[in-house]
């Protein structure tokens, strides 16, 4: 385990524009640029897009999801959680989130992952197989297109011959790069390769965080690296009081979980999402929900990332949840931190 976040705690919304085809999706998309006006009024530090191809659901593209978060976003960090990588050239990464960069005030994280779904890699005709080492590659040449200066690379899968991309980022640098990753060699690479690894809040068994950290941080020892931030996606709902959160959240959260399960990666979800929604997701009273974080916290991580909502629930329900954390969870938060619980 961790010995522990120290400093701030974060708190991120991840705007989860994912929507049945049934469903309006400009009214879904008001909804939600409106959901994140208001979680920045609220003072939540970072807003996350989501990315997928060819998808079950309604899933808008990322980059455009990014631009179109800013002008709702106030002073937030805005990024992806996470882009999928593999799927675009390490040229048109370069370009887009450096312009974006611009756009932004410098306010860009770009969260990159290998992709999972193999519906995904069949599309697109790729080798799912060399995944890991396309994303490894994709980093090192936007982060040296990101230098400003001619770039020379001869790769497995990409050759740059002194090309220099037109706009430089704003971020001295560029952005900082978050790794997705679950699998414990993926988990080793986001060491190596990101300047933090954005961790899954929804581990298939007990004990995994224990395991996943102490690979990372072993992998970080090894480097002698220390990652910017300990961000982790959870699944999180709050309420007034426990048996109100689990009873207004459980047919929305299931009935999303089950849709996952559609994907044979995912299948294990439907299968153990009793244990999910029993002992791994948020969703309780703002004090369980504190507690929660600060087992998190203890594990390291600082940077609460959450889905406010899930196919089907009404906004209403999801404003009332942001605004609870805003305004109970988060201070509760910082009450225990200070009296060393």
């Amino acid at each position: 385990m961790s010995s522990g976040a120290g400093g701030t705690q974060r708190y991120g919304l991840l705007a989860s524009h994912q929507y049945p085809r049934t469903q309006n999706l400009r009214e879904q998309l008001g909804e939600l640029f409106g959901l994140v006006e208001y979680g920045a009024e609220l003072g939540y530090d970072s807003v996350f897009a989501i990315h997928h191809y060819v998808a079950n659901l309604q899933t808008p593209q990322v980059t455009s999801m990014v631009a179109s978060l800013l002008p709702y976003s106030g002073d937030m960090q805005v990024g992806t959680a996470i882009m999928l990588a593999t799927f675009m050239h390490p040229v048109q990464i370069a370009e887009e989130f450096a312009t974006l960069d611009h756009l932004s005030n410098g306010r860009i994280v770009l969260g990159v992952g290998a992709g999972y779904r193999d519906d995904e890699f069949d599309a697109f005709g790729l080798d799912k197989t060399t995944r890991g080492a396309r994303l490894a590659e994709t980093v090192e040449v936007v982060r040296a297109l990101w230098q400003d200066e001619p770039v020379h690379h001869e790769g497995r899968f990409y050759r740059l011959d002194g090309q220099r991309i037109s706009v430089p980022p704003l971020q001295p640098g560029g952005p900082e790069i978050w790794i997705g990753a679950g699998a414990f060699p993926a988990i080793r690479r986001a060491a190596r390769l990101g300047d933090a690894w954005l961790a899954p809040g929804n581990p298939p068994t007990a004990g995994w965080f224990d395991e996943a950290v102490g690979e990372y941080d072993g992998a970080l020892a090894e480097r002698q690296r220390t990652p910017s931030r300990r961000p982790v996606i959870v699944e999180l709902y709050c309420a007034a009081t426990d048996e109100e959160a689990r009873a207004q959240a459980e047919p929305f959260v299931r009935d999303e979980y089950f849709t996952y399960s559609d994907y044979k990666q995912l299948s294990w979800q439907k299968s153990r999402f009793d244990y999910l929604w029993d002992e791994v997701f948020l969703i309780g009273s703002p004090e369980t929900i504190a507690r929660k974080i600060l087992d998190l916290r203890a594990h390291g991580f600082d940077h609460i990332i959450h889905r406010p909502f899930w196919i089907g629930m009404p906004i209403e329900m999801a404003r009332e949840s942001i605004r609870l954390v805003a305004t109970e969870v988060r201070p509760r938060v910082e009450e225990l931190i200070r009296d060393g619980n």
